[in-house]
């Protein structure tokens, strides 16, 4: 399947950024920037992670794993929750998400709970898709 007949779920569109993409993957930012929130959307039809190929399982996994370590030094998320929940979006999408004992919702989870009203401005959107492509082309 190619970049061009795949569609983003509507809800996931109008709940996040969208950043950019990356190999076989679409990357958004959670509107509410009370929290580092990234989700990771494979270019697929398949809903369930286990059963995507291999290679796209290690794919997300990389990424994931770039985006934690970047969300442990700028924004001092002292634990990663990663999720690839589905009940309500079908679309498959796992979330990456930055928490710390600071955060309004710590220790409860985020999903249904309400966080504060807070966006992101442009110049700081701009800069997490600049220093995310940065990190992941650093890695092999």
């Amino acid at each position: 399947m190619g970049f061009n007949d795949f569609q983003i779920n509507p809800q996931l569109a109008a709940d996040s950024h969208e950043l950019f993409d990356w190999q076989h993957c679409h990357l958004r930012l959670h509107n509410n920037a009370s929290l580092p929130w990234l989700i990771i959307i494979p270019y697929t039809h398949v809903v369930e992670f286990h059963d995507l190929p291999a290679e796209l399982q290690l794919e997300i996994s990389h990424i994931s794993q770039i985006v934690s370590n970047y969300f442990k030094a700028e924004f001092g998320a002292k634990k990663i929750n990663f999720a690839a929940i589905g009940n309500v979006v079908q679309q498959l999408h796992i979330h990456v998400v930055g928490r710390n004992p600071q955060d309004p919702l710590w220790p409860a989870v985020v999903w249904g709970n309400p966080l504060p009203d807070k966006s992101y401005e442009t110049h700081q959107l701009k800069a997490i898709s600049k220093n995310l492509i940065q990190q992941l082309r650093k890695r092999p």
